[in-house]
C-alpha cells in the first residue's frame, strides 16, 4: 500500500465541498471522499492507495449532502497514479481541469542550455528547462499545466539546445507530438536534433 496525499488547488463557493471520486472507491461521492479545506483555495486529501493504478476525478458538490444538489464533475479524462513500488509516501498537486506535462531531457555536460518552445497557450513564451543531476546523470526537465478545454488541441513542441562549451553549438529538435491519451503517460522516445547554422 502507498499513502498518497491529494491537494488540489480550486476555490468553490460557500457550502461547497470538493470531493474525490476514484476507481478505488467505485466513484462514490460521500463523506469519506470529501477532501479537507486547508485554504481557501487548497483542499487535501490522504488516501491509503491498494490498486497497482488509481484512476480518480475531482467533484464539486454540496459540503454536507453531495446527493442534495448537482454534482460538478472534473471534465477531462480521468487523472490516473502508478503505485510506488516502494510503497513510500508521495504527495501530487493538482488544479482543477488542468493536467501537468513534465519533461525530461538527458543533458550532455553542465555548460549547456535546453529551452521548450510550442503552439499551446502553455508554452505561449519559451521556457528554460532546469539542470539537475541525480545519481550522476545530467537532466534537463521542465514542467507546466494544460488547460483540458483545449484538450482537442494538438501538443507540439521543440526543443532548443546550446551547448557552450568548448565551441557554441545550437540546436533544435524535430517537433515532438503529443496525443490526449499520452498524456497521463510516462512516455521515453528518441529524439532528433538537427544543428542550427550560424552565419
Amino acid at each position: 500500500m502507498s499513502q498518497i496525499k491529494f491537494c488540489l488547488y480550486h476555490q468553490v463557493y460557500f457550502g461547497q465541498g470538493v470531493y474525490m471520486a476514484s476507481s478505488q472507491n467505485n466513484w462514490k461521492i460521500d463523506e469519506s471522499s470529501r477532501m479537507t479545506c486547508i485554504k481557501f483555495n487548497r483542499w487535501e486529501l490522504e488516501l491509503q492507495v491498494t490498486d497497482a493504478q488509481l484512476e480518480y476525478k475531482y467533484v464539486i458538490a454540496d459540503y454536507d449532502n453531495p446527493s442534495l444538489h448537482q454534482q460538478i464533475w472534473e471534465r477531462g479524462n480521468n487523472r490516473n497514479v502508478i503505485k510506488s513500488k516502494s510503497n513510500s509516501s508521495e504527495t501530487i498537486k493538482d488544479i482543477w481541469e488542468k493536467r501537468m506535462i513534465s519533461l525530461k531531457l538527458m543533458a550532455l555536460n553542465n555548460n549547456s542550455l535546453a529551452i521548450v518552445i510550442g503552439n499551446f497557450p502553455a508554452l505561449s513564451t519559451p521556457i528554460q528547462m532546469k539542470l539537475l543531476e541525480k545519481k550522476q546523470m545530467k537532466y534537463f526537465t521542465a514542467k507546466f499545466y494544460i488547460d483540458i478545454t483545449n484538450s482537442d488541441q494538438v501538443i507540439q513542441f521543440q526543443y532548443y539546445l546550446l551547448i557552450k562549451d568548448p565551441t557554441p553549438m545550437e540546436f533544435i529538435s524535430n517537433p515532438i507530438t503529443l496525443g490526449i491519451s499520452e498524456r497521463n503517460q510516462e512516455i521515453c522516445q528518441a529524439i532528433s536534433f538537427y544543428r542550427i547554422a550560424i552565419c
